[in-house]
């Protein structure tokens, strides 16, 4: 075979071509930090990494929705801590308003101070997050959830949907929370309401003991039968063997007057007896009546003073539900009317923190969930970025780039290259003139 200079030329091109190649190959690498720069460099591992980057990529836009939910979270967690607060100080001035010492322009600036906190307490329950979204109107976000409508009570206009974030394939967490069930839908003091229907008596009536009364309503009141939740208190002379006594033969005699009632008082006759019927006729208490002696009856307490021979009907109110703000500024009315009695200012008290106590607890409760998300975006967090670092170690094993040994094997390619082009240099002056 001839040798031509052609064919050295060609070869020797051809061999710095290639060494130039693999230069820009390793350099490429160098500048990449991998050593997959292209799937033909390693097909196995380059499907691997490209499984490891697709996993860290969702990772990452997890961790977006949960930078998302924690910020609502917590703008959430900050207005109930405010609102818990702010209900505490309500309590405590209602309970400085209820000393005897207080003058009208005490309870008038008591009052006002009140006021004051329960329009911040407003605020605080149109609360937004950072984008300007109303954190509880529930999913109708754009708009406030509470209004003061003209008749000057707090209305509820959102609704009671929740806005989740999808933190995982398989997780989503709720990021806000209805201010229907946190303030609206708040239990309103339980009641009863009691009249006089026969008998020549005055008859005052009051919950004795709340609790006590609460538990009677919870397992006594019938929201679908009415007539079920009415009572009949009745007191009757005590009559000798043979006797006769129709109680409808007394009627009631409405005169208030001053005579009516130091007459009522004065009573000290024979005592007679008492019982309680339900509406079925069954008597579920009695016992023996003395005027102006205390007659309870789950947790309700009845003093009627006058002659026995009388009846009372007792009807258990329906459980109602309010924003607290309209039973607290319902009790500011009582408190800035000077002609309020001591009585009325006492049920007025009672009823506002009765309330303030019932929605503290559902701003616990709501406190707690908010918790308790929070540290579930917590734990998330914590596991995606250790699957991230995970996925990055794993890519590193499969693909990573010894940066000194990559150095090393640039250097004698660049060495080998030079060589290469020294050895062309010297062949392509080769002739045969050059041995004459």
């Amino acid at each position: 075979m001839r040798v031509t200079n052609n064919l050295i030329f060609s070869q020797s091109s051809r061999a710095i071509g290639q060494a130039n190649e693999k230069i820009l190959n390793i350099q490429e690498k160098i500048g990449a930090q991998t050593d997959i720069v292209k799937p033909s460099d390693n097909p196995v591992g380059a499907s691997q990494v490209l499984m490891y980057q697709a996993d860290s990529h969702k990772l990452k836009l997890f961790d977006d929705a949960m930078k998302m939910a924690t910020s609502n979270l917590e703008y959430q967690e900050v207005a109930l801590d405010s609102l818990n607060d702010s209900l505490d100080e309500v309590r405590t001035l209602f309970i400085q308003a209820q000393n005897d010492i207080n003058t009208q322009e005490d309870l008038e600036a008591i009052a006002q101070e009140i006021s004051m906190i329960t329009e911040t307490m407003a605020e605080l329950m149109n609360a937004r997050s950072a984008d300007g979204t109303y954190i509880f109107a529930g999913t109708d976000s754009l708009g406030p959830p509470f209004v003061l409508s003209s008749n000057g009570r707090y209305e509820w206009t959102g609704n009671e949907g929740q806005k989740f974030a999808q933190i995982s394939e398989g997780m989503r967490i709720p990021v806000t929370d209805s201010g229907k069930k946190l303030f609206q839908d708040i239990w309103t003091n339980r009641s009863f309401t009691s009249d006089l229907i026969l008998g020549d008596v005055s008859l005052s009536a009051k919950v004795q003991n709340q609790g006590d009364f609460d538990q009677f309503m919870e397992d006594h009141y019938d929201p679908e039968n009415p007539d079920a939740n009415r009572y009949f208190l009745t007191t009757l002379p005590v009559l000798e063997e043979g006797e006769d006594f129709d109680l409808n033969d007394y009627l009631y005699v409405g005169s208030d007057e001053r005579e009516d009632q130091q007459r009522r008082r004065a009573f000290d006759g024979t005592p007679g007896t008492y019982s309680i019927v339900n509406n079925d006729g069954e008597t579920v208490l009695s016992g023996s009546y003395t005027a102006g002696k205390p007659i309870t009856f789950g947790g309700m307490l009845f003093i009627l003073r006058g002659e026995p021979g009388s009846a009372v009907d007792i009807s258990l109110d329906q459980p109602r539900r309010d924003n607290v703000l309209n039973e607290i500024n319902d009790t500011l009315d009582v408190l800035k009317n000077k002609f309020s009695t001591s009585e009325e200012r006492e049920q007025a008290f009672f009823d506002a923190t009765t309330s303030i106590n019932n929605a503290q607890q559902m701003v616990g409760e709501g406190r707690s969930n908010v918790g308790a998300r929070l540290n579930v975006l917590q734990d998330r967090e914590e596991f995606s970025s250790a699957n991230q670092l995970s996925n990055a170690t794993a890519q590193d094993r499969i693909g990573g780039l010894d940066i000194s040994e990559a150095a090393t094997e640039l250097s004698m390619k660049e060495s080998a290259l030079t060589a290469s082009q020294k050895v062309f240099s010297r062949i392509s002056n080769l002739s045969l003139f050059n041995q004459m």
